[in-house]
């Protein structure tokens, strides 16, 4: 398949057939078995080497990123941010009720019928839904990841309001076996589930403003089942078959940024919509 530059995915109408999306697929071209003492992302080199690392070590797994702009960051889900953030001491109970409630709130009154021609057969509804409302502002328990560690690092830099704190990028490494049965209604996790739902459309034309983003993302996420909601980032560790964190020092932020750029809509035609819904589930 013939892989295009990113900056030309934008250009509308841009058919999407037969294009490669900014997914990691690399083969090891050496035998990169350990990365060097207090290893750090700073260049594209580094980028290159641990590239080289992961598709060496962990050729079996799914090897997912998450990029987070300042070290103090935990894993954790938009939901239990929000909720946490409305409540001084919240409960399972308060974050499911404010989740189901933000959900059909979204379904009801922002989801589009004519989207629907854009899911997959294979995919579940409530999860296609809850995706793309994850990527217009809605709070869920869907935890954003890529498989592209470029990505990762560009969504880790590209904020100058943290361009003075050190960043990190998380590597999860998650046995094939363990989430082959996952891909459903994020209401019926038993465990740690993960699903990779990419948004299908003819073109750009089709997505709904807002879904640049995920596009770029390729619509990679994971989440935990309701009783282990609040112990996301634990339960996560538990459960990967790997994960591993390395550091992004601030000096090499504004440079990582410039060279990895993506262009990602910064607007969203929906956020009075979402607004309005988050004040509805405090």
């Amino acid at each position: 398949m013939e892989r295009c530059n990113d900056k030309d995915l934008f250009i509308e109408p841009h058919p999407l057939e037969g294009t490669v999306l900014d997914i990691d697929t690399p083969c090891s071209q050496k035998a990169i078995t350990s990365l060097p003492d207090n290893f750090q992302i700073r260049t594209k080199s580094d980028i290159k080497i641990l590239q080289e690392y992961v598709a060496f070590n962990y050729t079996k797994g799914i090897s997912l990123y998450r990029g987070h702009e300042s070290r103090d960051y935990k894993i954790e889900s938009t939901i239990i941010r929000h909720v946490k953030g409305t409540k001084k001491e919240c409960s399972i109970e308060d974050i499911l009720e404010a989740e189901k409630k933000g959900y059909k709130m979204f379904c009801s009154d922002v989801f589009e019928a004519e989207w629907l021609h854009n899911k997959s057969n294979k995919s579940d509804y409530t999860l296609f839904a809850m995706s793309i409302g994850r990527h217009l502002g809605l709070p869920c328990r869907l935890i954003d990841v890529t498989a592209s560690l470029e990505t990762a690092i560009w969504f880790a830099v590209m904020n100058p309001q943290f361009y003075n704190e050190d960043a990190e990028v998380v590597l999860i490494v998650l046995d094939k076996n363990d989430v082959l049965d996952t891909n459903q209604s994020p209401f019926k996790a038993t465990k740690l589930s993960y699903a990779h739902e990419p948004f299908i459309a003819d073109s750009l034309n089709e997505l709904p403003l807002g879904e640049q983003r995920r596009f770029v993302q390729c619509g990679h996420f994971i989440w935990v089942n309701d009783k282990s909601l609040l112990n996301e980032e634990q339960v996560i560790s538990d459960s990967a078959f790997h994960i591993e964190r390395f550091t992004i020092p601030w000096y090499a932020k504004l440079s990582l940024d410039i060279e990895l750029f993506r262009d990602v809509y910064s607007g969203c035609a929906y956020q009075s919509d979402i607004a309005r819904i988050k004040r509805h589930i405090k």
